[in-house]
C-alpha cells in the first residue's frame, strides 16, 4: 500500500470513529428527528393512497366507507389543525426555553433541545400535517381514500394524546429539582461508561514516554475538544512504529496553534492531519466523553441560586445533594489507564484524562466559595462531604479532608458569629465521625 493511500485510509478510519459522536450531536437538535418523522409521514401517505387505489376495503369493512366530500373535509380539517398546533408547540417551547435560561441556567438549554419528547412532538405533528396534505394532493375528485382517512384520524388521535404528554413533560421538566436529578442521572451514566470499575495501577509518565525526540502537533482551529479517538490513534502509532502523547483531552479548550499532541519515534513522519483527524473540536462542549459537562450544569444551577439576585438556598442544597451522589460514584471508581497499547501489548498512546480529584474539585471549590457567607448551605455542603467520605475508598480520604479543611479556613476568615463558627466546627467533626463509623 502506498503512503498516500495509507494516509487516506487512516484518516477515513479516524473519521468513522467520530460518526457516533457526530450523530449524537445531530440528533440533539430540532432538525433530525422531526424531519425524519415528517418524511415518514409523506411515505405513509403515498403508501395509503396506493392501497386505496388497489384494494376494495369498504366491501370487507363496511364502516370504513366514506363519501368523497366528507373525506376531503376531514383531511382539510386535520391539515389545518396540525399546522396551528405546530405553531403553538413551537411558541410554548420557546417560552419554556426562556424560563429555563433565566431561572435555571442558559447552558441547561442543551438538555432541553435533546429532549426526545419535544423532538417527537414536533415531528409527529409535522408528519400528520404532511400526511393529510399529501393525501389531499394525490387523490382525485372521484376517488374515495378510505384507508387514508382512517390513518389520518389515527394519526390525529395519536398526536392529540402525545400533545397531552408533551404538556405534562414540559411542566415536569421546568421544575428545577427534576432537572437537577435528570442531569445527574446522565452524569452517572457517563461515569459508568467512561470510568474504570477498579482503579488502574498508577503509572509514571516519565517512565512510559520514549526517551527520544518528539515533534509537536498543533490544533488546526480554536474550540472545545469533544472527542478523542484513542483506538484510531493507537492504530496510527502502530502503523508508523511510534508513540503518541495526547495533550488535549475531552472537555478542554484549545486555541488555534496550541499543542495537542507529541509524536515520538517514527510517528514523527505522520502528517498533522492524520493526528488531528482523531481529535474532534467544536464550538461548544458536548456530554459525550466529557464527564465535567453535567457537573458544570449542576454547579451553574447552584451558583445561580446562591447569587444575591436569586438567593435560593434550597435549590443550591438540592444541587449539592445530587452532586454528592455522583461524586461518591466517581470516587468509588477510577480514571482509565492513560497508557493505551496495541494488540501486541506495545505502548502506543498516552491519553491522560482528567483525574477524579480534579472533577470533584471543579465543583466543590466554586460551591464552597459561593456559600462562604451562607451558613445554611455551608452546613449542608459539609454533611454532603461526610456522606461521600463514608463510602469512598481510603485513598480519597485526604481529598475529603482537604475540602473540609478549606471550609474551616474560610469560616475563620469570614465575619460570621461565634455560634455559626461553632456549628460549622461541630458539623466538620460529625463528618469525620461518618468515616470512623464505617471503620
Amino acid at each position: 500500500m502506498s503512503n498516500a493511500s495509507r494516509k487516506t485510509s487512516f484518516r477515513t478510519t479516524l473519521t468513522r470513529s467520530h460518526l457516533l459522536v457526530l450523530l449524537q450531536q445531530i440528533t440533539r437538535g430540532f432538525f433530525f428527528i422531526p424531519t425524519l418523522l415528517a418524511v415518514l409521514g409523506v411515505i405513509l401517505a403515498i403508501v395509503a393512497v396506493w392501497i386505496d387505489r388497489n384494494a376494495t376495503v369498504e366491501s370487507l369493512i363496511p364502516f370504513l366507507s366514506i363519501q368523497v366530500s366528507g373525506a376531503r373535509s376531514v383531511l382539510s380539517t386535520i391539515a389545518g389543525a396540525m399546522i396551528t398546533v405546530i405553531s403553538l408547540v413551537y411558541s410554548l417551547t420557546l417560552v419554556v426555553f426562556t424560563l429555563a435560561a433565566s431561572n435555571i441556567g442558559p447552558r441547561i438549554l442543551e438538555t432541553f433541545t435533546s429532549n426526545r419528547v419535544n423532538q417527537t412532538t414536533i415531528g409527529l405533528l409535522g408528519a400528520t400535517f404532511l400526511y393529510a396534505l399529501i393525501v389531499l394532493y394525490l387523490v382525485g375528485d372521484d376517488e374515495v381514500p378510505n384507508i387514508s382517512v382512517v390513518l389520518a384520524i389515527f394519526l390525529s388521535a395519536t398526536s392529540f394524546f402525545w400533545l397531552i404528554y408533551f404538556v405534562h413533560d414540559v411542566a415536569r421538566r421546568i421544575m428545577v429539582d427534576n432537572e437537577i436529578g435528570r442531569t445527574q442521572r446522565a452524569l452517572r451514566r457517563a461515569v459508568d461508561r467512561l470510568l474504570a470499575d477498579d482503579p488502574p495501577e498508577r503509572l509514571d509518565r516519565a517512565e512510559v514516554l520514549p526517551d527520544s525526540e518528539w515533534r509537536p502537533v498543533r490544533a488546526p482551529r480554536a474550540g472545545y475538544v469533544t472527542s478523542v479517538d484513542a483506538d484510531g490513534l493507537v492504530a496510527l502509532a502502530r502503523a508508523n512504529n511510534g508513540f503518541i502523547e495526547m495533550i488535549a483531552v475531552p472537555g478542554s479548550f484549545v486555541v488555534e496553534g496550541a499543542l495537542v499532541a507529541r509524536l515520538y519515534g517514527d510517528a514523527r513522519n505522520c502528517e498533522d492531519a492524520d493526528v488531528t483527524a482523531g481529535v474532534l473540536i467544536a464550538d461548544a462542549r458536548a456530554p459525550e466523553g466529557d464527564i465535567q459537562f453535567n457537573v458544570h450544569l449542576n454547579v451553574e444551577i447552584a451558583l445561580r441560586a446562591l447569587s444575591p439576585g436569586v438567593n435560593d438556598s434550597y435549590t443550591a442544597i438540592s444541587a449539592i445533594d445530587h452532586l454528592s451522589g455522583s461524586f461518591a460514584r466517581i470516587l468509588q471508581r477510577g480514571a482509565p489507564s492513560p497508557l493505551r497499547v496495541d494488540t501486541d501489548e506495545t505502548p502506543r498512546l498516552w491519553l491522560q484524562l482528567i483525574g477524579v480529584s480534579d472533577i470533584v474539585g471543579t465543583a466543590l471549590h466554586p460551591l464552597r466559595q459561593a456559600a462562604r457567607e451562607n451558613v445554611f448551605v455551608t452546613l449542608h455542603l459539609i454533611r454532603a462531604l461526610g456522606r461521600i467520605w463514608e463510602v469512598v475508598p481510603d485513598e480519597h480520604s485526604s481529598l475529603i479532608r482537604k475540602h473540609l479543611r478549606l471550609i474551616a479556613t474560610d469560616t475563620e476568615r469570614t465575619n460570621g458569629s461565634r455560634d455559626d463558627r461553632r456549628e460549622i466546627a461541630m458539623a466538620i467533626r460529625a463528618a469525620r465521625r461518618f468515616r470512623q463509623n464505617r471503620s
